[in-house]
């Protein structure tokens, strides 16, 4: 009795003991959710009873340099589903289609219920007045059908500059796993090519938002606080938007770019790049024919401004000032007979046709664009020469301008040959090198570029801009570009002199003659690149006075002679341009 008495005692003992014990663990528990987390599950609770109703901040307005809208926050109607209110599926998408609405991916989430339970879906971005009239009428039939107002981005002159403005869309996770640190979440509207894509974080302003409190069955109750969204800033540019219109109309349905800078300043003042795109694509879904028509085999959503082409002829440039810097006696003569031959390998020139140029010193080398005179130019020189002159007007690297996606061209050397293929350089290196073929690649915005340093009396190498200034939706100065030289080119006066002349008399007399316009100042360089297929058209050239007020880089893809095609297009331009600055005094 004793005994079992005994075990009794320390039975109970060790009972009140482990009662104590999880007392005190349900205490601490209490305490930690009571006290140390309550700041946390009060948010959750907040989150559990309230919604928010997003107010999408309007991105920035993007001007050209005289205020011309180009890329603006349009507000429209929008049209929503809400999939666990619909009564009547099959009415509903069979009333959508009626009335000209592509449900082909809101039935794709309805039949695998790719969705949350509260989501909104988002069918169509920007509805018609009579869809929203017909809609309405019908409304009590459409349970779960929501129009409501949204902003969109919004390009009131279409196509005009599309490579330069960019588009936007939804952020997708590649970006979101880069920016999510910067503010940026899933479902945001974000820049994904151009300018658009280059100045974000100006554009996109701050969202706000409308919280409202509500019930067990996310029924609205009240109101609670409002956060106003804050707009973005916006953006004036360096462009000439009828000049740009000028240019894109003059180049037409051809393949290729065109880009015009101040040769004073390194203002961007135009680029085309066709074949383009409509950015308003991008404000709603996409439809059939437009996603046919982006996903072309000539690639139109690609800015051939940036791209990189062999230049031909306008290369020559660089040869023939590598040439006077190192000595070459301008009044050597070479006998051009349509080719020569080195090591055994034919090289042609473009006149072959007509039997040469025969005897040309250099100063006609350069106005007839004679191959041969380049090709023994290119055996007379160190390769490193010609490397450093063009590296000089900065080819080869990328000009730092204020858009996405630049290419950096390339300028082969002999070290970069030894490295990559294990090989010497070969004369035949030095041939195509000299005439702007071989291993070379130049953007059609660098050739402006060199074009407009050649120009200027000082020989500054300017860095482009598109961004004159950025601009609050109240008019507080944000920041401002002003023009930025890179570099001074290397060469003596005398020969930049040189070279100028023998550009006006390219327009005058030699291949650039279709440029020519009685009255005006004229200074110009044609090209013809091969190519695998149809050699491509290029014509560089700065005008239309003696003190130019532009300078052009026109690259016709697949083209033909240069002489012959882009420098008709530069005519025009500058007929242009010099019509409306006359009409203007």
């Amino acid at each position: 009795m004793f005994m079992i008495s005994r075990h009794k005692r320390a039975a109970a003992k060790h009972t009140l003991w482990l009662g104590f014990f999880l007392l005190a663990v349900l205490l601490a528990r209490l305490f930690y959710l009571q006290i140390l987390q309550h700041g946390y599950y009060d948010f959750l609770a907040d989150g559990i009873r309230s919604r928010i109703i997003p107010a999408i901040a309007p991105r920035g307005v993007i001007y050209d340099r005289y205020g011309i809208v180009l890329a603006e926050s349009k507000l429209v109607y929008a049209l929503d589903v809400l999939p666990y209110q619909i009564q009547n599926q099959d009415f509903v998408l069979r009333f959508l289609k009626n009335i000209k609405i592509d449900t082909s991916a809101l039935e794709r989430k309805l039949k695998n219920k790719d969705y949350l339970p509260y989501e909104l879906l988002a069918v169509k971005r920007s509805l018609e007045s009579w869809q929203i009239a017909y809609i309405e009428e019908n409304k009590q039939a459409l349970e779960g059908v929501v129009i409501s107002t949204r902003i969109v981005r919004h390009y009131p002159q279409g196509r005009e500059a599309a490579h330069v403005l960019g588009y936007v869309g939804q952020i997708g996770s590649t970006e979101l796993s880069k920016l999510k640190n910067y503010g940026y979440q899933m479902g945001d509207i974000i820049g994904l090519a151009g300018l658009e894509r280059y100045y974000d974080s100006y554009l996109r302003g701050v969202d706000g938002g409308q919280p409202l409190e509500v019930d067990t069955r996310g029924n609205p109750v009240r109101n609670l606080r409002t956060l106003e969204p804050v707009p973005g800033h916006n953006l004036h540019l360096t462009i000439d938007f009828a000049l740009q219109r000028e240019a894109s109309r003059v180049l037409g349905d051809r393949k290729g770019a065109v880009v015009i800078v101040n040769p004073q300043t390194g203002e961007v003042l135009a680029m085309v790049s066709k074949p383009d795109y409509n950015p308003n694509y991008f404000s709603d879904f996409l439809s059939e024919q437009e996603w046919q028509e982006l996903r072309a085999k000539d690639h139109p959503l690609y800015n051939r401004a940036l791209g990189a082409y062999p230049p031909g002829s306008i290369f020559k440039i660089v040869t023939f000032l590598a040439a006077l810097e190192d000595k070459i006696d301008t009044a050597r003569t070479f006998f051009c007979s349509g080719s020569m031959l080195v090591n055994g390998r034919r090289f042609a020139c473009w006149y072959l046709d007509r039997g040469g140029h025969g005897t040309q010193d250099l100063l006609k080398g350069f106005v007839n664009s004679c191959n041969i005179v380049f090709y023994n130019l290119g055996l007379l020189l160190d390769p490193q020469k010609i490397a450093d002159a063009a590296a000089a007007f900065g080819l080869g690297t990328a000009t730092d301008i204020d858009l996405p996606f630049e290419n950096n061209g390339f300028v082969p050397t002999e070290r970069w040959k030894k490295r990559t293929y294990g090989q010497e350089w070969f004369p035949g290196d030095s041939l195509n090198m000299s005439i702007g073929q071989g291993y070379l690649l130049t953007t059609p915005l660098q050739m402006a570029l060199l074009t407009a340093a050649a120009a200027d009396k000082q020989g500054r190498l300017f860095k482009p801009y598109l961004l004159h200034k950025i601009v609050s939706v109240s008019g507080r100065p944000v920041l401002q570009n002003k023009p930025e030289a890179v570099n001074t080119l290397p060469f003596a006066p005398q020969n930049l002199q040189l070279v100028r002349r023998l550009m006006r008399e390219v327009v005058d007399d030699g291949t650039g003659i279709n440029a020519k316009i009685d009255g005006l100042v004229i200074r110009g360089k044609t090209g013809t690149a091969e190519n695998l297929g149809k050699d491509h058209a290029w014509f560089v050239s700065y005008g239309p006075y003696e003190n130019p007020d532009l300078a052009l880089a026109i690259f016709v893809e697949e083209g033909g002679f240069g002489g012959a095609v882009a420098a008709r297009l530069a005519r025009e331009i500058y007929l242009w341009y010099d019509a409306r600055q006359r009409g203007a005094k």
